[in-house]
């Protein structure tokens, strides 16, 4: 009995290496989907503590944050605009994400608005990630 299920071991190992891998699907401008084109992690403050293509971050009100992209970075063709909160709070945090805002200028080529909401839907000020993918 152990040498049928060594060679079933051995022969389901033969088949994952010699398996061909899968291809990457790519965008019609040559980015891999499922990989972001920026992102950032961004303080409470608006500063930023990392980036990847993107241009500048602000605090325009409490609880909104604008994100300018470089102009490499397709925001029409983005599959993906998403918000996630840093750091421990008191309360929940919710985020969402508005391309075009009225308090980031209403550029809808080149700038996202995030928003940051804590308990009972009030406007509070948070760290983030955000990515663009």
């Amino acid at each position: 009995m152990k040498t049928i299920q060594r060679i079933s071991a051995l022969a389901l190992a033969a088949t994952a290496i010699l398996a061909p891998a899968p291809a990457l699907a790519h965008t019609p401008d040559g980015h891999p989907h499922g990989f972001p084109q920026a992102s950032a992690m961004v303080a409470a403050d608006g500063s930023i503590m990392r980036s990847r293509n993107i241009a500048d971050v602000w605090r325009a009100y409490p609880g909104t944050y604008c994100v300018v992209v470089e102009p490499g970075v397709d925001l029409d063709g983005a599959e993906e605009l998403y918000a996630r909160a840093v750091g421990r709070h008191w309360s929940p945090r919710s985020l969402s994400v508005q391309r075009g805002s009225r308090a980031c200028g209403g550029d809808w080529h080149d700038t996202i608005a995030v928003r940051s909401h804590g308990g009972y839907g009030y406007a509070a000020d948070t760290a983030f990630y955000v990515r663009i993918s």
